[in-house]
């Protein structure tokens, strides 16, 4: 790092993204650190105000602009890429947008937020192109580290907490196959240690995991927090992909994709494709990731009716 009158000069990390969840939460957590400078990308800056008032910087990102993503590049020590959901081909362009910013502006390391389901090797039919973005960074000559989650905790609470209070039971097409998740929290907790000291985690790609279970198993699992008897109602896969496309609208994809990828990911789950419990989250924040159960106990209120809440 340069030098300023004898003072070592805090490294600056840019959080791509910043208005996701995950790119909040790994904002507050290098906040409170107060190693680094942050500054937050954002479409809608204003979107962030909270985290500029307790001392980040905030950037407008025009994500199908070069000379924008290299502006909010400049100066940039690390970044954490999180990309945001778009339409396919915006999705390329942003991408590689960034790879040519990164690299015009001197950025030194990236850590990327891919999925579970990048490998092909794994047998996974993924619905993007987490792969190759990831192989395209690592073979940018920028070091990099990737950060493969699971499933989230809290996609519990946002696709199936609102059935479970009006019918008590939710629906998928996961059948009994097993898969993995892992809270938001320590998503962010792992991005942290990375960036913290990201030359130990150079090359390296991170599967995050915490426990395995089944829909049957979630369904028990709200049902005792709920106080009530959860039942999980298993559809064929074009049965929830109708169902998706009536109930939710999509991300700005449009209703279409976004239909298909919770399809998609559901298939992976019918095939237990995503079922291993990796060391590797623990490893990274030194404790083990926030239990289902946990989580799904401090959300009890999602799943009860009025009545019962």
């Amino acid at each position: 790092m340069l030098q300023q009158e004898g003072v070592m000069a805090r490294p600056v990390v840019l959080i791509i993204s910043a208005t996701s969840r995950n790119g909040r939460e790994v904002a507050r957590r290098l906040l409170a650190q107060g190693k680094c400078t942050v500054r937050l990308a954002a479409r809608d800056p204003s979107k962030v105000a909270d985290l500029v008032s307790e001392g980040a910087e905030a950037v407008a990102l025009d994500v199908a602009s070069l000379e924008s993503m290299k502006q909010a590049c400049t100066g940039v020590d690390f970044v954490y890429m999180i990309l945001p959901s778009l339409a396919q081909g915006a999705e390329v362009t942003m991408f590689e947008n960034f790879l040519q910013a990164a690299k015009a502006t001197g950025v030194k390391h990236v850590v990327y937020m891919s999925s579970m389901d990048a490998d092909p090797s794994k047998g996974f039919k993924a619905f993007h192109s987490n792969y190759e973005r990831e192989q395209a960074l690592l073979g940018s000559g920028i070091a990099a580290t990737i950060l493969r989650p699971t499933w989230f905790h809290e996609n519990a609470v946002m696709y199936c907490a609102e059935s479970v209070r009006r019918t008590g039971e939710f629906r998928s097409s996961a059948g009994d196959g097993v898969w993995t998740c892992v809270a938001i929290r320590d998503i962010a907790a792992a991005a942290v240690a990375v960036l913290s000291d990201p030359k130990a985690h150079a090359g390296e790609v991170y599967t995050l995991t915490t426990e395995a279970v089944t829909e049957k198993e979630l369904a028990e699992k709200i049902g005792k927090v709920a106080g009530k008897k959860v039942t999980h109602v298993n559809l064929s896969p074009e049965e929830y992909y109708d169902l998706l496309k009536q109930i939710y609208p999509g991300p700005v994809s449009g209703a279409d994709e976004f239909a298909h990828a919770i399809v998609t990911l559901d298939e992976e789950k019918r095939r237990s494709l995503f079922s291993e419990v990796h060391p590797d989250l623990e490893r990274l924040i030194g404790r083990k990731g926030v239990s289902l159960d946990d989580f799904l106990a401090e959300h009890a209120g999602a799943f009860k009716t009025q009545e019962a809440a």
